[in-house]
């Protein structure tokens, strides 16, 4: 009987772990299209982060992936703080928003974001 009460409460514990919804990543919603052939959609978040070196950011992606750049700002350019693929800058929108892709994906992030406080 202990054996049997056991056993469920174990499957019930391993049924409820397996179904849990990670938490959203912190900052501000952007657009981005991740993948080849997407769209942009508002899905991934911008994460601005200070550290003895200076600030930094980080894109999450819905998928709970994240690239980390960085931005100089005597020149604006972002550049990719980890891994070997390289950012290209596409242009800033007339909007004020900067807009580049990494590895095949695509980020649009208002100049307000870039340029603003560490929340």
């Amino acid at each position: 009987m202990f054996l049997r009460i056991s056993s469920l409460i174990s499957l019930a514990t391993l049924v409820s772990s397996c179904g849990s919804v990670s938490e959203e990543a912190p900052g501000k919603d952007i657009n981005c299209a991740i993948g080849a052939g997407a769209d942009y959609a508002n899905v991934c978040t911008l994460e601005k982060v200070e550290n003895a070196d200076g600030a930094f950011f980080l894109l999450h992606h819905p998928d709970g992936g994240f690239r980390r750049v960085k931005m100089d700002k005597q020149t604006g350019k972002l550049t990719v703080q980890d891994g070997a693929d390289e950012l290209q800058d596409r242009t800033v929108e007339a909007n004020g928003a900067k807009e580049f892709e990494i590895a095949g994906d695509r980020y649009v992030i208002p100049m307000e974001l870039l340029a603003g406080p560490v929340e």
